[in-house]
């Protein structure tokens, strides 16, 4: 009898002290949430290779395809977490109703927070949806992208350059700049 006692106080502790002990080793409810979540990112990519398809609609050959990828997938989240499929059954078994309320609670502020990002990295690539266009290098002294039709190209040069300091020449019209008889668009194909 008194050996029986100890015996059973040993056990009783192993067995209450388990659900700690995951918590030690960082299993939460808000760890059990994220998990939940990438198991089934990894489930739908899984079914998506098999193109979405219920497992009646699959031959037996993909089907033990399916399951052998899914249970892969999810070692794989099981390991990314440092977490045992055990240990994780095990904890979420035992887990109180507040527990599981702690849970909901995460997924939805993981929902949320997946959201916000994807908004955001949205809207970042869309930008203000403004396009601002500036004609020239700054607005004092623009340049001429365009002129009008049948009026003679000209550069227009900036009077704080100093065109003697060895600054090549621009010639308009004679040799270096459009023949005559062909049109200013069809020059600009050439070049």
């Amino acid at each position: 009898m008194t050996t029986r006692l100890p015996l059973m106080l040993a056990a009783s502790s192993l067995v209450l002290a388990t659900p700690a002990l995951a918590e030690e080793e960082g299993l939460t409810p808000e760890k059990v949430a994220a998990i939940q979540r990438d198991e089934a990112a990894a489930q739908a990519k899984v079914n998506e290779e098999f193109g979405n398809r219920k497992p009646s609609e699959m031959s037996n050959a993909e089907r033990g395809q399916s399951i052998r990828a899914q249970q892969k997938e999810g070692a794989k989240v099981m390991e990314k977490h440092g977490v045992s499929a055990k240990e994780f059954a095990t904890f979420t078994a035992r887990m109180t109703p507040e527990d599981n309320q702690r849970v909901a609670n995460e997924a939805k502020r993981l929902e949320d927070k997946a959201k916000a990002e994807k908004e955001a990295e949205a809207k970042k690539r869309k930008g203000d949806g403004e396009v601002h266009i500036q004609q020239g290098f700054s607005d004092s002294d623009p340049v001429e992208l365009e002129s009008a039709d049948g009026a003679e190209p000209s550069v227009d040069v900036d009077g704080s350059l100093d065109s003697t300091a060895g600054a090549p020449t621009v010639e308009i019209g004679g040799t270096a700049g459009t023949a005559k008889g062909m049109s200013r668009k069809a020059s600009r194909r050439r070049r």
